[in-house]
């Protein structure tokens, strides 16, 4: 079971690395693209479901945020309700990078998962769901 944990640690870092190599010249390595996909397709996304979305700590996740907002990626604006709650917004250089950075995370899956059968690939899905419960 071990061997089988340690597999999968070493795709998702291996995937990671790479987009973090691709990405590493608009400022979005160490991660920041993923937070940057997130608040792409879930606008107006608040810190905490951002967190929880990326199974990280507030502070780790304020952290990335901080640095898309000093690239220009991103910009807080107060909630609508709740002027104490910040949302988080992409700008417009967020949005034109936005399919380039999905297009790679798409063609890394295609190259990865794409190559099961979609018996297989529903299969995984069931068993990630299943073993990240647990956590």
């Amino acid at each position: 079971m071990i061997d089988e944990l340690r597999q999968i640690g070493t795709f998702s870092r291996r995937a990671t690395a790479s987009a973090n190599h691709e990405f590493a010249s608009q400022g979005l390595n160490n991660n920041r693209f993923q937070y940057l996909l997130r608040i792409c397709e879930r606008p107006g996304l608040f810190f905490d479901a951002l967190a929880a979305d990326m199974a990280v700590d507030r502070t780790t996740s304020f952290r990335a945020v901080q640095k898309l907002i000093v690239e220009g990626y991103v910009e807080k604006r107060p909630d609508a309700v709740n002027k104490k709650v910040r949302r988080l917004f992409p700008t417009e250089k967020a949005t034109a990078l936005y399919p380039t950075i999905h297009q790679f995370e798409a063609g890394v899956a295609d190259r990865t998962i794409g190559s099961l059968t979609p018996g297989e690939q529903q299969l995984l899905a069931e068993l990630l769901t299943k073993i990240n419960a647990q956590l």
